[in-house]
């Protein structure tokens, strides 16, 4: 056939098609995982992988090479009509030759088989895990899945299992180091490390785009949850790619509140503790500090609601203050005025345990809230990941001493809620948390 010519649905099906050798490879590594004897099953499953993203395929490298043809017929089956409908609706302009045809089949092949392998290694290449994650991003719902009203998600609900590897983690897109103008990189879990850090730069110096290339690279290698507060305009939750990278669910406490049971008291927990930690968190939220007298009224409001409610709500925390203002004839001062500020809105539901919440991504889209209701909400959840993280057995370590990472915390524009006192649940935080697999940005 001619490749100068306006192709026919009979000359595509009669066609052989390839991809790159690096994704032939990948293409026969899936048919050992997934049980299958055909190539074809695998390409077909990569073709649909990559038509379910909206930007074209890039271009492959001329060094690409090619790997084993299939034949159309195999290809495609008896539904290649619909094959190539998908894949010229994808174009968006006409595909006019046959070798066109044969280059948009090798790109997709080769971009689909690339993020198969993401996905595996996001399941941690457990097979039952791995279909739920294609499922979850076909839309098919599983039984366990939850849906919660005013959500955006990406996010599967599988339970995330931790695995100890060396994540190595780009600094920067273009620096190298001066001897051997190799790129640098961070070795983030390595013995010895601390796995913390701050970007810090001029306007537009590129803070934010560094560290979401950072988060975007950790999440590829390690899999883990990443828990993404995006304080300015919501330029991050509207960031689609972004957001199924992160395979994150997004959430904006102005229109659905956080699902998070974020004052849950574990089993066997302190509760005088527990109440000081809120305060503790509360008491970072106004512009001016509170007095002692103040604290102690805070403190004994947030013990008798853990104790009357579970679970126990904001706004619980709120009224057993008026109560013990009452008792105590104290007028209303501005504790009363900031848990006023702060209830206007439900921003947190207990929906979800921490155990669930952490185990998943999310980005919390905080731009529409005011000044107080960010940093609460910023301070509290701090607080309940600590609490999560501090109950837990230590974070495995491969031979090598790399540490596996459970969960990631990153604050872009983080200046808008840590002033010059931190809550001490975000101290503790990154001291603590590295033997528990938590990382922050």
């Amino acid at each position: 056939m001619s490749q100068g010519k306006t192709w026919s649905l009979v000359e595509a099906h009669a066609a052989t098609y390839s991809t790159s050798v690096s994704a032939d490879t990948l293409n026969s590594e899936f048919m050992s995982r997934l049980g299958v004897k055909s190539r074809n099953y695998v390409a077909r499953l990569a073709l649909a992988r990559s038509l379910s993203l909206p930007e074209q395929p890039p271009q492959l490298e001329g060094s690409a090479g090619s790997g084993k043809t299939i034949h159309g017929k195999a290809m495609f089956g008896d539904d290649y009509q619909l094959w190539l409908g998908f894949l010229v609706e994808h174009a968006g302009s006409p595909i006019e030759t046959v070798a066109e045809l044969q280059e948009s089949v090798r790109r997709h092949w080769a971009r689909g088989i690339a993020l198969l392998e993401k996905d595996w290694r996001h399941a941690n290449g457990e097979f039952e895990d791995f279909l739920r994650l294609l499922a979850d991003r076909a839309g098919i719902q599983a039984e366990s899945r939850q849906r919660i009203p005013g959500q955006t998600s990406g996010a599967s609900t599988r339970t995330f299992v931790p695995r100890a590897c060396p994540v190595r983690v780009p600094v920067g897109e273009v620096a190298v180091e001066l001897t051997t103008r190799k790129r640098v990189e961070w070795l983030l879990n390595g013995s010895g490390g601390a796995p913390h850090f701050a970007i810090m730069g001029e306007t537009g110096s590129g803070k934010t785009r560094t560290g979401m290339s950072m988060l975007r690279s950790i999440r590829d290698q390690a899999g883990c949850p990443v828990i993404l507060f995006d304080m300015t305009k919501g330029e991050l939750a509207g960031d689609a790619n972004l957001v199924r990278e992160l395979d994150a669910t997004v959430v904006d406490p102005s229109r659905a509140p956080i699902p998070l049971d974020v004052l849950h008291l574990p089993t066997g927990e302190d509760v005088f503790g527990a109440a000081m930690r809120f305060r503790e968190s509360f008491s970072r939220v106004p512009v001016n500090r509170i007095g002692a007298a103040q604290a102690d009224a805070l403190r004994d409001a947030a013990e008798r609601a853990l104790t009357r409610h579970q679970p126990t709500r904001v706004a619980d925390v709120r009224d057993r203050l008026k109560e013990v203002y009452a008792e105590k004839r104290r007028k209303d001062d501005i504790v009363t005025a900031t848990f006023n500020d702060m209830t206007g809105r439900t921003l947190f539901e207990p929906q979800l345990s921490p155990a669930e919440f952490f185990s998943r991504s999310w980005i919390l889209d905080l731009h529409s809230l005011n000044n107080v209701q960010q940093r609460l909400v910023v301070f509290l959840l701090v607080d309940a990941l600590y609490t999560y993280l501090r109950l837990l057995p230590e974070s495995t370590m491969d031979a090598g001493g790399h540490r596996a990472l459970r969960v990631v915390l990153a604050i872009d524009e983080a200046h808008k809620v840590l002033g010059e006192y931190q809550p001490a649940s975000l101290t503790s935080l990154v001291r603590e948390s590295r033997s528990k697999g938590g990382w922050s940005p």
